[in-house]
């Protein structure tokens, strides 16, 4: 009752907000109007860095994927497509060889050759934070300015993915070799390049002229991060703004029944959990874990804050993702046998600590979460924290618990569990659940080597599973990909990937 009261308040709020929105409306859409050629993107948070090699949130990667551009790219139906490379061919069982486009140049007008090629690889493979998705390269050749061969120490079954990942973006070696704070002055060869970047505020991206697939329409796009999605909501309404990521299911009824905007979704490859420090206390013991995903009604929560608009999960992997197993279960609502393995354990009367971001969506599962774990004798404290501190609190295993979405944008399982759960990862904002598992680790290690994709899909299966037994993280639902579009907007194609992708976009 007290969920669906909530509920029922924040939409009265969302009517009252737009009863009052609608005699503005006039005035507000002649702003858009008078600057034609500036197109305003909002998202529920700010990027947190625009550097590839450090980006480990959709927020960030959303805007490095159109200020830089991947030797291949995957398409809207997750097929793999030339990027900067025109075509490709596996030459030995160790050997990937890219021909690179020629004459392709980067915002500050330097021609794009293989000694970026080798210098982006080669460094991505360093990165504390993505260097896991490169680790089977080698090194990078290149025997000519437009050749590049990775050679890997091994077969790789997944780095083929791996390279479409916006973390694969090309770097132009000369600028990122001498120059200093790149997390906030990128430079790529992307439809759009970096004008400002006020945190905090808004960023302006600039298109490239010059760029390779062609001129882009919009000039200049303004992307700004706004939490509460009543008001991003309301701003696409009224034509203040004219695109919003980051749509649930409120957003959805509201804008769904609009004639001048559009609603467009997609299920993604991201999935909505509830993580478990499992480093921690009373949750290094697995019947504490087991009890709180039986002490969690999934089914509810789904029915309560997302109107019951999407699927529960059942996995860290979406449908879409090369590995994912429709077999494997999670511990499923139980609070009877909850009570019991907390009895069994020893630990009762618990406390801990639920950390999420300031997202009206999350925020409103961590309540239900709290009341929920009550009934079985664990008393949870809610820590609201913004977003970049929220990563870093949960990076270093300040928290017991924590709320997040893990949108695994290679659409491979090798990435989907290995940066997310493999002990390797541990520390390195990867495995926030600090999750340390021998036999999980072994078959994540050979799932990556694997090049039968039958053998692959098995040892996925196998991860999956034990992945369900530890608790390390609760599946709670399959997070669609969704965005609010103004009509006079052409051109924009929601991807499971969840990236907006500026240059096909015109008025």
């Amino acid at each position: 009752g007290r969920y669906m009261k909530k509920l029922l308040n924040f939409l009265l709020l969302v009517v009252l907000f737009v009863g009052c929105g609608k005699e503005k409306e006039v005035e507000k859409t002649t702003t858009a109007v008078s600057t034609p050629n500036k197109l305003i993107y909002t998202q529920s948070s700010e990027s947190v860095t625009l550097h590839p090699h450090e980006a480990i949130d959709v927020y960030s990667r959303r805007i490095i994927s159109n200020i830089f551009d991947r030797l291949i790219e995957t398409d809207e139906s997750l097929n793999i497509v030339p990027g900067l490379a025109e075509s490709w061919e596996q030459i030995s069982p160790t050997e990937l060889k890219f021909n690179l486009r020629k004459g392709v140049k980067f915002q500050n007008g330097d021609e794009l050759t293989s000694e970026d090629v080798k210098y982006t690889l080669e460094n991505a493979k360093k990165s504390a934070k993505v260097g896991t998705l490169y680790s089977a390269i080698e090194t990078v050749e290149t025997p000519d300015k437009y050749t590049a061969i990775v050679k890997t120490n091994g077969p790789s079954g997944s780095l083929i993915h791996h390279l479409t990942h916006i973390t694969a973006s090309i770097l132009n070696k000369k600028y990122y070799e001498n120059t200093k704070d790149t997390n906030h002055s990128p430079m790529g060869t992307g439809a759009y390049s970096l004008l400002e970047w006020k945190p905090g505020s808004y960023m302006t991206l600039k298109r490239n002229d010059d760029y390779f697939r062609g001129k882009p329409a919009i000039e200049i796009i303004e992307v700004r991060a706004i939490p509460e999605e009543n008001s991003r909501v309301i701003a696409v309404e009224t034509g203040e703004h004219h695109i919003t990521g980051d749509i649930d299911s409120i957003g959805r009824k509201i804008l769904g029944n609009r004639e001048d905007v559009r609603v467009e979704e997609i299920s993604s490859l991201g999935v909505g959990y509830l993580g478990l420090n499992t480093s921690k206390g009373a949750l290094q013991d697995k019947r504490v874990r087991q009890a709180i995903a039986m002490g969690i009604n999934r089914d509810l929560m789904i029915e309560a804050v997302l109107d019951g608009a999407v699927e529960k999960a059942n996995s860290i992997l979406g449908p879409g993702v090369v590995g994912y197993s429709k077999d494997t279960k999670p511990f499923e609502y139980n609070p009877e046998e909850a009570k019991k393995l907390l009895a069994e354990s020893g630990h009762q009367n618990l406390e801990l600590i639920l950390a999420t971001s300031n997202n009206e969506l999350r925020k409103q599962m961590a309540e239900i979460i709290q009341a929920q774990l009550k009934d079985i004798g664990i008393n949870v404290k809610i820590e609201i924290l913004e977003w970049a501190a929220f990563l870093n609190a949960t990076a270093t295993g300040k928290c017991d618990l924590f709320m997040l979405g893990w949108s695994n944008s290679s659409g491979d399982a090798d990435y989907g569990m290995g940066s997310m759960l493999h002990s390797s990862m541990m520390g390195s904002s990867g495995n926030r659940s600090f999750f340390d598992n021998a036999e999980f680790d072994a078959l994540l290690n050979a799932g990556k080597v694997e090049l039968d994709p039958v053998k692959r899909a098995a040892i996925y299966r196998d991860a999956q599973d034990i992945m369900n037994e530890e608790v390390p993280i609760l599946p709670i639902y399959f997070m669609p990909a969704s965005a609010g579009i103004r009509k006079e907007v052409k051109g924009f194609v929601q991807s499971p990937i969840n990236n907006p992708t500026f240059y096909k976009l015109s008025f």
